[in-house]
């Protein structure tokens, strides 16, 4: 577990969590960030999949190098090809002075590849080579450049089904490995949202130079009930209304669907085998919230 640093609390460099499911994940990262090859993150949007990425750079060998992060959601695809592999002066119009592309800059380090689902046929492609044989070759230019770089793939789509579905290239998902660290939905570890939450209001509070709040019963009442579709992003969101307004903001209200999980209570403990925590996941509810219910049915 990475524990913040007391002088500076980086909300963008810790993955927090003490639940089982982000215990799996911690130890994913400490195994993968020892070994040279791709890794692939997936998860709902907002779920962190960016600082799981820098979490396994920092782990690795690589960790004195550059950590390049490149959304390709954000790029067309004829941008996007300059921008990873570069360009020579004169390639094409706009292209004022040599350009070393992203791959470059991550030469010893991490490429982090977010969205990659969303990458075109001649993103893809050029993919593709790199992987299969770690040249770099700038656009206008015919020299090669070896470049030794880890390539962290993101997205938050199913690739088995964009290969199906032919948008993803089957030769590219393949040669990226099947070393895969999925990240939990915020729903999935609930019982971690106190720990998380404490850490980003002390984060923020410390970001605009002021008190961190101090939250009431009720209020974290409201913040375990919610469903939290956003994720850890959308939690963020919430930490910098809390540090501003000093409340939890009206839009977290309990879930809707809150008042029947407790009628399926009995029967999902059934299936899970009594387990607590296996069944608050699969209720979507925190396992504080579960364990209130069943003492009041005692």
């Amino acid at each position: 577990m990475v524990e913040p640093s007391k002088s500076t609390i980086d909300c963008d460099a810790v993955l927090l969590g003490k639940s089982e499911v982000m215990r799996r994940v911690h130890e994913q990262l400490i195994t993968l960030a020892g070994l040279p090859w791709h890794v692939r993150i997936e998860g709902p949007s907002g779920t962190g999949k960016s600082v799981a990425a820098r979490l396994l750079h920092k782990l690795s060998h690589r960790a004195q190098a550059a950590f390049i992060l490149c959304s390709l959601a954000s790029l067309p695809d004829s941008t996007a090809i300059g921008e990873l592999v570069g360009y020579r002066r004169g390639a094409f119009t706009g292209a004022y002075e040599n350009h070393a592309g992203k791959f470059e800059a991550a030469h010893n380090g991490t490429l982090f590849l977010d969205e990659i689902g969303t990458a075109g046929p001649e993103v893809q492609r050029a993919l593709l080579q790199f992987v299969d044989t770690g040249i770099v070759q700038r656009l206008g230019e015919v020299r090669e450049r070896p470049v030794d770089a880890r390539l962290v793939f993101a997205t938050n789509e199913s690739l088995a089904t964009l290969v199906t579905s032919g948008r993803f290239r089957s030769d590219l998902y393949y040669r990226m490995g099947q070393l895969v660290v999925r990240m939990p939905a915020l729903a999935e570890h609930a019982e971690d949202i106190p720990l998380i939450m404490e850490h980003m209001l002390a984060a923020k509070a410390q970001e605009a130079g002021i008190p961190a709040p101090v939250l009431t019963a009720a209020d974290w009442e409201r913040l375990m009930g919610y469903h939290w579709p956003g994720n850890v992003r959308e939690l963020a969101g919430v930490a910098e209304q809390i540090v501003v307004f000093g409340q939890v903001p009206e839009t977290i209200a309990r879930n809707p669907l809150t008042g029947r999980w407790r009628e399926q209570l009995p029967e999902v403990l059934r299936q899970c085998g009594g387990n607590q925590s296996a069944a608050a996941r699969r209720l979507g509810v925190s396992r504080q919230s579960l364990q209130r219910a069943l003492q009041k049915e005692a």
